[in-house]
């Protein structure tokens, strides 16, 4: 005989539902159901109109933005194109290092012109120092007439990190401004060589280098002859000592170009300390005359003098003119002593010495 036994304990009845809850339910699902479509419908409309308001905020902007300015980048090369009511009186477009942003560009152009105007000397060290924002190439521009629609094609974008700064004049007095940054690693190549200056004593190292390939280096000093440097340490390097002049002040251009052409240029007065004036003695055979010599490379302003107790002054308007310097002075019986101070176009720079003699005739 089988028997199956139930281990599961005694039967549990089950609660039977109440038609009445079940409605209440109901109710509660359909107004959460309408209150969440209300809210949605609200906010789409809501949403909707904001949208209609941006969009006329766009066509409003546009309208009074002055000239539309678009770009097409495609691998290594850009197109700008540029449409206007008035007349475009001209586009013009300069390639920055890196990726910044309008504020930082607008100041590194007004640093750079700075420089450009400062007659600032250094005197014992001179230093060339990089930016971590530069331009890359000259500024490039094109002058139109009567031209509303234009467009510049097959623009070499720069290799690596970039930005472009495009700014168009329109002959109604309009300007405006586009700033777009770019990286490619098939770009042309537009980066300057670098030029690093430091100067002692006389002697003025140069140091040139370039991301892809140096080509040569060139200087030049005042009206002197260029001078052409090919010799490199490195493919990407060249480097040069030149001894300056000390007798004059020396304006030295220097430049260099990479294998794509690009030039890097630096340009500077350079000046510095030569020493103090030199006063020297000299006289006749038989001491009848003493002579004074006095030499300084800048330029002598003012010489003081006194000869045997009598004091004397000689000035001189155009140092420049005036470098070397002789006074002839006849001596007495017996002792004779004649005290020397000069003075430079530079305050602290001066001279004093002293010669003396004994005359018998």
């Amino acid at each position: 005989m089988n028997q199956i036994l139930d281990h599961s304990g005694p039967k549990q009845a089950r609660p039977g539902k109440n038609p009445a809850d079940t409605l209440k339910i109901i109710r509660v699902y359909a107004i959460l159901i309408i209150f969440f479509g209300i809210f949605f419908i609200a906010k789409g409309s809501y949403t909707l109109s904001k949208n209609k308001e941006f969009q006329k905020s766009q066509i409003n902007d546009q309208k009074f933005a002055g000239p539309l300015i678009e770009l097409y980048a495609d691998k290594d090369e850009l197109s700008i194109s540029v449409s206007y009511d008035s007349s475009i009186e001209s586009i013009s477009y300069q390639w920055y290092r890196g990726i910044v942003t309008p504020d930082e560009i607008k100041e590194y152009e007004a640093n750079r012109e700075e420089k450009s105007n400062s007659s600032d000397e250094n005197d014992d060290e001179i230093e060339e120092e990089s930016d971590d924002i530069a331009a890359l190439g000259k500024l490039e521009e094109k002058k139109l007439s009567n031209e509303k629609n234009v467009k510049l094609e097959k623009i070499g974008i720069p290799r690596g990190d970039t930005t472009v700064r495009i700014i168009v004049r329109a002959t109604d007095n309009t300007v405006a401004e586009y700033i777009q940054s770019y990286h490619t690693d098939v770009g042309v190549d537009k980066i300057e060589p670098e030029i690093k200056i430091s100067l002692k004593g006389t002697v003025l190292t140069v140091i040139a280098t370039d991301e892809t390939e140096i080509s040569k280096l060139i200087y030049t000093i005042g009206d002197k002859d260029s001078v052409e440097i090919t010799d490199r340490q490195d493919k990407k390097t060249i480097k040069t000592e030149i001894v300056l002049d000390k007798v004059e002040m020396n304006d030295i251009t220097i430049n260099a170009v990479d294998k794509a052409q690009n030039t890097g240029t630096y340009n500077q007065e350079v000046d510095f300390y030569v020493g103090k004036p030199e006063i020297n003695f000299d006289a006749e055979p038989d001491l009848s005359k003493i002579y004074v010599l006095v030499a300084y490379p800048k330029g002598i302003t003012k010489i003081e003098y006194e000869f045997n107790g009598e004091k004397f002054v000689k000035e001189f308007d155009n140092p420049s003119e005036n470098k070397e310097i002789e006074i002839a002075l006849d001596t007495i019986e017996g002792y004779n002593r004649v005290d020397v101070k000069v003075y430079t176009e530079e305050e602290q720079v001066y001279a004093e010495d002293y010669g003396e003699c004994e005359y018998n005739p």
